[in-house]
């Protein structure tokens, strides 16, 4: 777990909030007109917001292992 597999994360997530923000913008597009058009279908949202949820808790991993200290436990008692 080092910081650079962190900042690779990082660079990730990056490309997956650009693609995200891409798809929003629009879905699909074409290019032209009538039957020389040419269409163009972004990736599915879903998928990439699946990746970013992915890179996210990988991000929150890496962090946690290079932390001073090391994993951290917390205990719940029910009352």
């Amino acid at each position: 777990m080092s910081a650079e597999q962190l900042q690779q994360a990082q660079e990730r997530l990056a490309t997956y909030l650009a693609s995200e923000k891409r798809i929003l913008e629009s879905q699909e597009y074409s290019v032209g007109q009538g039957g020389t058009a040419r269409r163009n279908r972004r990736a599915d949202l879903e998928q990439v917001q699946a990746g970013i949820r992915e890179v996210r808790a990988e991000i929150d991993r890496l962090q946690t292992a290079t932390q001073p200290g090391g994993r951290r436990v917390k205990y719940l008692r029910p009352y």
